[in-house]
């Protein structure tokens, strides 16, 4: 039982702000410890909670012991395996899985138990009531009989925060006739746009796999396709009623408002992290409150951070381009009035280095969030 006791003195450390490595806490004389709970955590959650610690450590904090527990006592989310026992924690009769080194873990394995706490936070905010709007916001929702009728389509990340920015500056969409601006960029960035979008959503695969699936099929996901996403607006508005927009101050200018507002900025790393979360997510709310509660908490959390944007690697920069010179085609030969320029659709030479989500850096923000939790707006002013 030696093992054992060796186990709960690590635990017991941790708890209290230890960062020892399991391999060097075994050779420690003074190693041992009590149960204080029913069974030794997982090594999962021992992992996860000594590089809380360090990351705590390097910015001169101590974890709460609050926090700790929470961490030891974790589900594993997700698909996987589930609590892994210690190597060395000296358990002869133990059936299943084998014994790990917490340190020499897949980081993927301790976010897989990072995303289940997040998201239990996330869920916890959906208890909290929305902010009354004022006056003036409940105005500015009013729409105008004299604004422009207008109605904003396009790839879902991008045209919700801009529908959201006109009624903040006083022009809902709407009205009667309206004219439907398609927001379009180069195909790379719509292609982000749309796994970050269903990141928020549904979760999904990993950008690699998001892109392989669809160039293997030989065609864009819906989310992706603007001429697809055109004609179905002219189907519904009409086809001289449909206007492609690739130039943002063109359509500020359009419309008589100052800009337009774009939706959170976030790098490769926190797209994946929201990914993750999501899933856990999925089975503490309903499916049509996750992307509301995931925009108004990491989406708005995260903003401006996960390094720099999702690019597409150069496995598939033939697909890219025959898509591309697709999508630039057909919206030309339909017609549909242009603010900008449609040479903008194509996509560049694509890096030799992509921009990808890493685990290490992804592990780093869900660190962050775990010691600073997501608050509710409500909450944090009281």
């Amino acid at each position: 039982m030696s093992g054992q006791r060796r186990a709960w003195g690590w635990a017991t450390a941790l708890r209290g702000g230890d960062t020892t490595p399991w391999q060097d806490w075994l050779d420690r004389a003074d190693g041992d410890g009590s149960p204080f709970a029913s069974t030794v955590p997982g090594a999962q959650q021992l992992g996860l909670l000594r590089r809380l610690n360090v990351a705590a450590a390097a910015e001169g904090r101590k974890v709460p012991e609050a926090i700790a527990d929470r961490v030891l006592s974790a589900s594993v989310s997700g698909r996987g395996r589930g609590d892994l026992p210690l190597i060395g924690e000296d358990t002869p009769d133990r059936f299943g899985l084998r014994p790990v080194d917490p340190d020499a873990l897949p980081e993927d394995e301790l976010i897989r138990v990072a995303a289940g706490l997040i998201a239990d936070d996330v869920a916890a905010t959906a208890a909290f009531p929305e902010p009354e709007r004022s006056l003036v916001e409940r105005a500015r929702e009013v729409r105008r009989p004299w604004v422009k009728s207008f109605v904003i389509v396009g790839a879902q990340w991008r045209a919700d925060a801009v529908r959201a920015g006109l009624v903040a500056q006083g022009h809902r969409p709407g009205g009667r006739r309206p004219t439907a601006y398609l927001l379009a960029d180069d195909l790379g960035t719509v292609l982000a746009q749309a796994w970050t979008a269903r990141a928020f959503d549904q979760g999904g695969p990993q950008w690699p796999d998001f892109l392989n699936g669809f160039a293997s099929a030989g065609h864009l996901p819906p989310r992706a396709d603007l001429p697809r996403m055109a004609r179905s607006a002219s189907h519904k508005y009409g086809a001289d009623r449909v206007a492609v927009v690739l130039d943002s101050a063109a359509l500020a200018a359009e419309l008589g408002v100052r800009h337009l507002v774009q939706p959170p900025r976030l790098g490769a790393h926190a797209v994946d992290l929201v990914r993750r979360v999501g899933e856990p997510l999925g089975l503490l709310v309903a499916p049509d409150r996750r992307p509301h509660l995931l925009r108004t908490t990491l989406g708005e959390r995260l903003d401006g951070l996960g390094g720099p944007d999702l690019t597409v690697p150069r496995r598939w920069e033939t697909w890219l381009g025959t898509q591309a010179e697709r999508t630039r085609h057909e919206i030309a030969a339909a017609g549909y009035p242009v603010l900008g320029d449609l040479d903008r659709l194509l996509p560049g030479p694509l890096a030799q280095s992509p921009v990808l989500p890493v685990d290490g850096e992804v592990l780093a923000l869900a660190l962050g969030l775990l010691l600073d939790p997501v608050v509710p707006p409500l909450k944090e002013a009281s």
